[in-house]
């Protein structure tokens, strides 16, 4: 079978992946070398000059080379500083844009998960890496806690869903039920709310489409990013002035009491903070047993405001982009993996959830969401999603499908 220009573009995406779904597993636990970690090194500096080779000789408008360069800028100057945990972000963001296509995108993230978990839980079924967690002996399968063994099977049922969003399977409906099974072993009730989300979306999704429409609602998705910040701020600022955050806090599992510590601890800043190591008791005590969940509190303390709100308002317009070009199935992905944002912290991680690249792809000027060739209308009509006007456009289509 002959691999089209963009599919060849996607193998090396899928092999880092592959990699690094394995190695964040108990892998780097087990094997030490320092070898494997040069091998990341290797894989960061590889795309990167994929993604250089194959725009050389392209000829682009100038918003786009300069999207390109800002993105490139920001990439380097988190790699000066040390900080992989955005650089990543914009190294994957600014390959995927070879690729161009959110469709494939996700496809290669289902394929490259699936698998890396069965290799993962291969090797935990032969005792090369361990099947329980060695802080605490929870059930891990292969993976370092149970919460990254139950997020990596949320998210191959959600994009599974997602990619059959118009015509689900047999296999989708069956997924369900052993996911869900999995999934209470495990205890992970994030991952399992995920689950819950894209069925109950999914169920509702002529309601859900309908409301779309409506320019309040519409806005209201868009600003989540904002809204959540400042839901989980106000949470944690405000953990021991109000009763009944004592309440949520037993149900989100210390989420509210660990945000409170880390913001009354570490101040806000524009570059991020380098978190002391953690001990658990004594004067040095932490809340959560050192633990640290929840994107929209984590991701500023970190990583600091400026990757912050450069992040948010790449995940916003790439929000706002699908809205308007009724990309239901995205809109519904990205919703779902946002509120999984509030309690934990793969949102932003580009390795982990697909979310952070496809906002800078989709956020690339001029990207458009094209549909298979057997779709594509002789001529079509739509509206610039930046200004509002509309325009006739030949052999396009914006849909996700």
């Amino acid at each position: 079978m002959k691999l089209s220009k963009k599919q060849l573009s996607a193998m090396p995406l899928a092999i880092f992946l592959i990699y690094m779904t394995i190695y964040n597993s108990s892998f780097k636990l087990v094997f030490v070398s320092s070898l494997w970690q040069y091998m990341v090194y290797g894989m960061y500096i590889g795309l990167y000059t994929l993604f250089v080779l194959q725009q050389v000789g392209r000829t682009q408008k100038v918003k786009q080379w300069l999207y390109l360069f800002v993105l490139s800028l920001l990439m380097f100057f988190y790699l000066e500083r040390g900080n992989l945990n955005v650089a990543i972000i914009f190294l994957l963001g600014l390959y995927t844009i070879n690729i161009m296509d959110v469709r494939l995108v996700l496809k290669v993230y289902l394929v490259s998960f699936f698998i890396a978990f069965v290799v993962v839980i291969g090797l935990a079924l032969l005792k090369v890496l361990p099947m329980y967690e060695a802080k605490y002996g929870l059930l891990a399968i292969g993976f370092r806690n149970p919460n990254a063994t139950g997020f990596y099977c949320a998210c191959m049922v959600v994009m599974h869903w997602i990619l059959n969003w118009r015509k689900l399977s047999v296999v989708n409906w069956v997924e369900i039920p052993v996911a869900t099974v999995l999934l209470l072993m495990l205890e992970d009730f994030t991952a399992l709310l995920m689950i819950v989300l894209v069925v109950v979306i999914k169920a509702c999704s002529p309601v859900f489409e309908h409301l779309l429409n409506v320019k309040w609602f519409s806005y209201g998705l868009v600003l989540l990013p904002v809204i959540f910040f400042g839901i989980c701020l106000w949470i944690g600022h405000n953990f021991n002035n109000y009763a009944f955050l004592s309440q949520l806090n037993d149900i989100f599992t210390s989420r509210p009491s660990i945000w409170n510590y880390y913001l009354a601890n570490y101040d806000m800043n524009l570059f991020g903070n380098q978190l002391a190591d953690v001990v658990l008791t004594g004067v040095n005590w932490t809340v959560g047993r050192g633990a640290f969940d929840g994107d929209f509190i984590f991701f500023p303390i970190i990583n600091g405001l400026f990757a912050f709100v450069s992040v948010m308002v790449l995940l916003m317009v790439a929000f706002k982009k699908s809205i308007w070009h009724k990309q239901y199935a995205l809109v519904a992905f990205f919703l779902i993996y946002l509120i999984s944002g509030i309690s934990e912290n793969q949102l932003l991680i580009p390795f982990q959830c697909p979310v952070a690249v496809l906002m800078v792809l989709i956020c690339y000027p001029e990207f458009s969401f094209e549909r298979e060739a057997d779709d594509v209308k002789e001529e079509d009509y739509d509206r610039d999603w930046s200004d509002g006007r509309s325009r006739r456009r030949r052999k396009r289509n914006y849909e996700f499908y």
